[in-house]
């Protein structure tokens, strides 16, 4: 797997993630990157910034790509026992920027879990890990097969659901999120799926005063993890 940025490889060899190739352009002047890199004594790679663009499709690297070891996901068991557990389920989340957001505030407020499926969701990948600066490499993402059984596992574990939408919902600030609960963030554009909603214990809403009645994906799930985790 390839990344790229300043702190995502740095935070990716922090955490020892293991990095089978590290490149460098060749005229960087980041005197404390470059000081970083000397200190943890890893093999670096000096190439022309031409071949950076190559394999990172001429995004912006800052002049440093590593070839690492795929991010491992959880599994559903590793999360049940945490007591007060604040999760965070993701249902079909398609933009990688929208999901390293999230990992990034995920981080930044302390949540213990994000929930995705494998299907009809974007997988961690290297712009996923840019956008998250980091974060990547600290929240535990856990990958189930359907969320509809991983939803359920979550229930029988005590864990409190709460679904997202704009109808037949009380205000966001109005729940209450003592104990272990979970909130359900939906697709960019459609929100949560009508399957998934009979499986919610309640719908919560963040009420709109302006005239536009939708918030991007990562900046809601922000709002709730802000009262999620107080």
């Amino acid at each position: 797997m390839i990344i790229y940025g300043k702190n995502v490889v740095i935070e990716a060899l922090k955490a020892k993630r293991p990095i089978y190739k590290l490149m460098i352009d060749h005229k960087m002047s980041d005197a404390a990157i470059l000081k970083y890199l000397k200190d943890v004594s890893i093999q670096i790679d000096k190439v022309d910034k031409g071949h950076l663009n190559n394999i990172t499709n001429h995004a912006v690297h800052q002049g440093i790509v590593a070839e690492v070891e795929p991010y491992q996901y959880k599994k559903i068991e590793d999360i049940t026992n945490i007591s007060n557990g604040k999760f965070i389920i993701l249902d079909s989340i398609e933009d990688p920027h929208n999901l390293g957001a999230i990992i990034r505030t995920a981080d930044a407020m302390g949540v213990d879990a994000i929930i995705m499926s494998q299907k009809q969701q974007v997988p961690l990948n290297a712009t996923v890990a840019k956008v998250s600066t980091g974060a990547i490499e600290y929240v535990p993402i856990v990958l189930v097969p359907q969320l509809f059984k991983g939803i359920a596992l979550l229930k029988e574990a005590g864990i409190k659901i709460y679904g997202t939408d704009m109808k037949d919902a009380v205000s966001y600030r109005d729940a209450s999120y003592k104990g272990s609960v979970a909130v359900i963030l939906g697709n960019e554009g459609k929100g949560i799926r009508n399957s998934i909603k009979p499986l919610c214990d309640e719908m919560i809403m963040i009420p709109m005063k302006g005239h536009v009645q939708s918030l991007n994906v990562s900046v809601a799930a922000a709002l709730m993890m802000q009262v999620l985790t107080q």
